[in-house]
């Protein structure tokens, strides 16, 4: 019996025989695993807050119930659909995939905030990002049609030496006919970029009507009563905004590396060419 056990044919065999057992024991874990759907309670108190979060209360013991039967519902089918290859070759699946995949390496590590130095230089070569865009405070005559005498004769009448109820003259006017602290992308969005250009090259004096300036929506006598232009904010006026920021590009570029990395983990033919 020792010499038989002593036998390299009979080592083989027994080592075989234990492969084949611990393959059959993982096979049917693993099919058990795949024919299991495990509702967990981390499981149900997330649906138990996405409730709370669209009906602003916490679920009823019915309503718990019809979340988990939607839930077994969706893995089941999920999974069948795994079985028949439906995902594979699925723009919208695999993107979806594609997109959980980012999400998850977003969130796997906050980015530490730099120095004070490294930040306020960061800041400098991002300035345009934090610029405080230039305002507009004024009152505006609005004229349809530019062409006739009507808007001269407004204009002489606004800069006469007794005041005038400016709102009573002119055309109906569909938005405001007074604006507070707009900021110029807001005037170019309201009246296009022309009449930004003719609004900065006003010569009249801060407080006086001036125009006409003109729209894609007709002409304006327009009266500017304060202009404050475009500057940068100190640093430390805004600091949480900038940090939060720099935080979100260095997060994106660390999301970047890492799905770099993934992706050079595999061989990339391109119609028969290997992708460098």
């Amino acid at each position: 019996m020792r010499r038989l056990l002593g036998e390299p044919l009979v080592h083989f065999i027994l080592l075989a025989g234990l492969i084949f057992l611990a393959y059959a024991w993982l096979s049917d874990r693993q099919q058990t695993l795949d024919s299991t759907i495990i509702v967990s309670r981390s499981d149900m108190e997330r649906m138990a807050a996405l409730y709370a979060v669209e009906a602003g209360a916490l679920p009823g013991e019915r309503d718990l119930r019809a979340m988990i039967s939607d839930h077994v519902q969706q893995q089941a089918l999920a999974r069948e659909a795994r079985k028949l290859g439906m995902a594979e070759g699925d723009t919208v699946v695999e993107r979806r995939l594609a997109q959980k995949m980012t999400f998850m390496l977003s969130d796997l590590e906050e980015p530490d905030l730099p120095d004070s130095k490294s930040l306020e230089a960061w800041y400098e070569a991002h300035a345009d990002q934090f610029m405080e865009p230039a305002r507009w405070s004024f009152q505006h005559v609005f004229f349809a049609d530019a062409s006739g005498p009507r808007v001269s004769e407004a204009l002489a009448q606004l800069g006469g030496t007794e005041e005038t109820d400016w709102r009573t003259l002119g055309d109906p006017f569909m938005l405001q006919r007074e604006y507070s602290e707009l900021p110029s992308r807001e005037v170019v969005r309201l009246f296009g970029s022309d009449f930004l250009t003719a609004l900065k090259a006003l010569d009249v004096a801060e407080g006086s009507w001036g125009g006409p300036v003109l729209s894609a929506l007709g002409a304006h006598i327009v009266r500017v009563r304060k202009r404050s232009e475009a500057y940068l904010p100190p640093l430390e006026d805004i600091r949480p905004a900038v940090e939060a920021a720099w935080q979100e590009e260095a997060r994106r570029a660390q999301t970047a590396r890492e799905i770099e990395a993934i992706v050079g983990q595999y061989d990339v033919v391109i119609a028969g060419e290997a992708y460098p």
